[in-house]
Order: C-alpha cells, then structure tokens, then sequence
C-alpha cells in the first residue's frame, strides 16, 4: 500500500465571503504551481521542516516554455467556467530509492500519466521526515498537468488555447482536451493509474532495493520491498489479512504547544505506532516466524552445547 492522490482543479467564481476567504483561490492552478515548486510566496512555506528536491516542467506551448506560471495563469483565466483547469496527482515514493533513482522514477509515472500525450506538466519532488516517528523520510511527488494536449503542434495564443477545440477547423479552436473519456479510461482512471504506479515502483524496487529491514515486535527481518496499489479493505478480501487502517492524526496537534494537544499527540503516535507494528506482522507474518523458529533454534543449540561436557574433562 503506498499514498496515490488525483484531484481535478476546477474553474469555479470566486467568492468574497468572509468565512470562505481560505477557499477563494482553492481551485487556482497557478498557485497549485507556486506552490509545488516553492516559488512566489511559497518560497518560505515549510522550509524549516521540507525540502524541494527537484522541479521540472515540460510541453509547454511557445509562450510558456521560459514561464510555467504563465501558462497556469492563462489556464486559470482562460478556461471555461467549471472546467478542468489542471489535474494534480501526488505519489509516495520510495524512501530507499536515493536522489537520482527518484527522480527517474518520477519522470517515468509522468511519461503514463501525461506525457506520451505530449499534455503541458509541472511537476515536484518533496522530502520531509515523518512528522510521527521523525526518523524516517516522506519523499513525494507533485504532479500538475493540462489534459490539453500540444500534439497538434498548432500555435495558438493563451486565449485561444483554453478555448473550445474545434474538430473541423483545429486552428480557429483550443487545444483537444484528452480526458479520461478520450484515452477510453473513463472512471477507472485512478484504478488504472494506481496500478501503474504499482508496477512502475515495485520495477524500480526490484532494482535498486529489493529487500528493506522492518522491525515487527522487537525483531528485526529483511523482507522483499515492494508495494501494492490496493486498499487494506481489498488487500484484506483477496489475501485474507487483518490490516487496519491508519487514522490520521489533525494537523493542527502537529504544530500545536497546547499541553492537552501534545498528550493527544503521544497518545496518537502511540497508537499508530501499534497499528504499522500489526499490520506488518499481518504482512509479513512468515518471515516473522522463520525468524523466531531460527532464534529459539539456535539458542537450544547453544544450550545443548553448554550442557555437554568438555573432551579433556576426565574424573581421576
């Protein structure tokens, strides 16, 4: 199991309200942009507890290649009410894998999802220490793409490029939306892209880190590293586990100083703590009694040699 996330930014009419003044650019792909690359007034945001590993952008048309935040911009402003102005996908990946091998495996998810279709994408890699155990690292991918396609080669400006695609005369209309509909995906397109997610980082496992070191009550065991796009539910129905879910813990007791928030937190911890202890067993269950039956064996051996009597120890 592994964190896959897409969502769908929509161009909606922004509202005034003041209790909704948090939501008033929600939907913005610009700052979906400013903010995976850290740019803007984003430069600083989580900097003391985040890193930006990498940033990338690619097929863009001619008046954006130099300022991707042009493009997103014209999204937002051009496109049509309540359509997609971009599609924001964030991926874990895997914390064994270093520098280099992550971005190359980035950069292969980003060819499946967007760009063998030649669709306009920023993208970014983050890396944080679990805010949990505050051991291990949390690197993970950004990705932002326009479902419209440059394939056409057509040159258009920004307004005309959001604009309504026009079969019969491409270069009057937008640039053709390749949506899940037209690549004939439809609504099994997070099933679909989820399992190739999970063909594309086990791949990569198998390579360059096909056995990792877990720790299930108090005993340490090399297991095969690799990843499943299922949800403990459908993991538990076709293998017959008892995984469970892991609650998420509110934000806000992370960064809090509240005395009764940070019991809370400790308790929380604690609890997830248990929960990734059990579900690894649930995982890894044989290997977890290999070892002990390996453990006990070879204590039993070193007793029986203990009892036993030395060669030279003769009574005279």
């Amino acid at each position: 199991m592994y964190y896959f996330d897409l969502r769908h930014n929509v161009k909606k009419l922004k509202t005034q309200h003041k209790n909704l003044r948090r939501n008033k650019f929600r939907h913005s792909s610009e700052l979906g942009y400013h903010y995976i690359t850290r740019t803007l007034h984003f430069s600083t945001h989580k900097q003391d507890i985040e890193e930006l590993e990498y940033k990338e952008t690619a097929n863009m048309p001619a008046w954006a290649t130099d300022s991707p935040e042009v493009f997103w911009n014209a999204a937002d402003q051009y496109e049509s009410m309540n359509g997609r102005t971009s599609t924001h996908i964030t991926v874990a990946l895997p914390k064994e894998l270093n520098y280099m091998q992550r971005i190359d495996l980035s950069n292969q998810l980003i060819h499946e999802f967007c760009g063998q279709y030649q669709m306009p994408y920023s993208f970014a890699i983050h890396n944080h220490v679990s805010s949990l155990d505050r051991r291990y690292e949390q690197p993970h991918l950004h990705l932002l793409y326009s479902e419209r396609s440059i394939y056409d080669g057509i040159e258009r400006t920004p307004e005309l490029y959001f604009q309504r695609h026009c079969p019969k005369n491409p270069e009057r209309g937008g640039a053709k939306k390749l949506t899940a509909d037209v690549l004939k995906l439809g609504r099994h397109q997070i099933n679909h892209y989820r399992k190739i997610t999970e063909n594309v980082i086990n791949k990569y496992l198998e390579q360059y880190a096909p056995v990792k070191e877990v720790e299930i009550y108090g005993v340490k065991l090399q297991v095969e590293n690799k990843v499943s796009c299922l949800s403990n539910e459908d993991y538990n129905k076709k293998y017959g586990t008892n995984l469970i879910d892991v609650p998420q813990i509110p934000r806000h007791y992370l960064h809090s100083e509240d005395h009764e928030i940070q019991e809370k937190l400790n308790i929380f911890r604690q609890t997830v703590k248990e929960i990734r202890e059990a579900n690894l067993y649930e995982l890894h269950q044989a290997e977890y009694q290999l070892e002990l039956s390996r453990r006990n064996q070879y204590q039993y051996e070193n007793h029986d040699i203990a009892q036993k009597p030395k060669s030279n120890d003769f009574d005279f």
